[in-house]
């Protein structure tokens, strides 16, 4: 016998079972133009990392978009982080960020009106850093913690481009190890720093390892500059392991072992931890904006991950992607919050620090 209401029952369990059946529409770029926003003037190392990237991804996003680098340069990375935090997460707008970019939501103030962690991670390429000295300071030769006993003894200058810079990472590895006597020398960019090493003006420095290779190691194998430490690398469990780009050089968390017998603790720890998040871990990151969904951040990651097996990609980026390992998922956002996380009073804590190591109002 015919039932109405078994039928209608019958007719939408169908209907439902055949929407859950049928696949996702598949999502496709063709003919829109995607941009990637760079808080930053043309020339730099984000700058660099968005070109590269560029025509990489055109070629592995679906529908080979037409993609477009837009500079968006102010207050340290501040005015373009603002802009991308009210862009619609559609898929057609990315943002490279840099260890500034976390810095200035940090010590940025009431300027800064964005959340990186509210970003969505399309993925983080981490770039360890490198401590080094002058000849000058005699520590050639002698072991990493010999070198650090020799250095706390003296006074220093050292380059930084402004009192809540990236280079802060450095200054707080310096710290930890008991080197304080440091007078900061503001204003100056990585190539500016460099020559004021070489001419003996500034002796303690710090670069992330792409410039190191290429702009400082020629110094080191001169004996004109020597490095004696790296700032480490956090592996999934978040404990210190060796640099991968200088797996044979010490971190700044064995030779302080060393020198004190014991792993560090403490406020300055968990900043030092924070700011090599910021400056090692994040090095580089590309992100898109709050409420994007899912689907369009695993079809990012998947181009992304398909790029950086292109062989052409590998030649134009010089390997150096492949040094370390890029991080995608919950690993990178875990990284974003290791990085920006922290309770009012280490963030206290964090102001008062800088301050002091500063020596200005901030």
């Amino acid at each position: 016998m015919f039932n109405r209401k078994s039928f209608l029952r019958s007719s939408v369990a169908a209907v439902l079972l055949g929407l859950a059946a049928a696949p996702a529409m598949a999502l496709d770029f063709a003919g829109k133009k995607i941009t990637i926003m760079v808080p930053f003037k043309e020339g730099g190392g984000s700058d660099g990392y968005a070109r590269t990237l560029q025509p990489f991804l055109s070629k592995h996003l679906p529908g080979n978009p037409r993609i477009i680098v837009k500079n968006v340069p102010g207050g340290g990375s501040i005015k373009g982080a603002n802009k991308f935090q009210m862009t619609e997460g559609d898929g057609l707008t990315a943002m490279v960020a840099s260890t500034s970019t976390f810095t200035s939501s940090i010590f940025g103030g009431d300027k800064a009106r964005y959340d990186m962690t509210s970003w969505e991670p399309v993925v983080l390429s981490p770039q360890g850093s490198i401590l080094f000295t002058t000849s000058k300071a005699g520590i050639g030769g002698m072991s990493p913690a010999g070198a650090v006993e020799k250095l706390r003894a003296a006074s220093h200058k050292f380059g930084i481009k402004s009192p809540t810079g990236s280079e802060l990472r450095a200054v707080a590895a310096f710290n930890l190890l008991g080197i304080e006597n440091i007078e900061p020398v503001f204003g100056l960019g990585a190539g500016a720093r460099r020559q004021a090493m070489i001419r003996g003006e500034l002796d303690l420095g710090v670069e992330p390892f792409s410039a190191f290779k290429r702009k400082v190691a020629p110094y080191t194998e001169s004996g004109e500059l020597t490095a004696f430490a790296t700032l480490g690398f956090f592996d999934d469990f978040d404990n210190v392991i060796r640099d991968p780009g200088l797996p044979n050089m010490k971190t700044v968390y064995e030779i302080y072992r060393e020198l004190n017998g014991r792993a560090p603790e403490g406020q300055l720890w968990e900043a030092y931890r924070r700011l090599v998040y910021m400056g090692v871990m994040t090095s580089k990151s590309l992100f898109l904006p709050q409420g994007t969904s899912p689907e369009i951040v695993k079809v990012w990651s998947d181009a992304v991950k398909k790029t950086l097996s292109d062989p052409k990609f590998i030649e134009a980026s010089g390997g150096d992607f492949s040094v370390y390992p890029q991080l995608f998922g919950n690993s990178a956002k875990r990284s974003v919050l290791n990085a920006l996380t922290m309770s009012d009073t280490q963030r206290e804590w964090f102001f008062s620090w800088i301050e002091k190591t500063m020596k200005v109002p901030l």
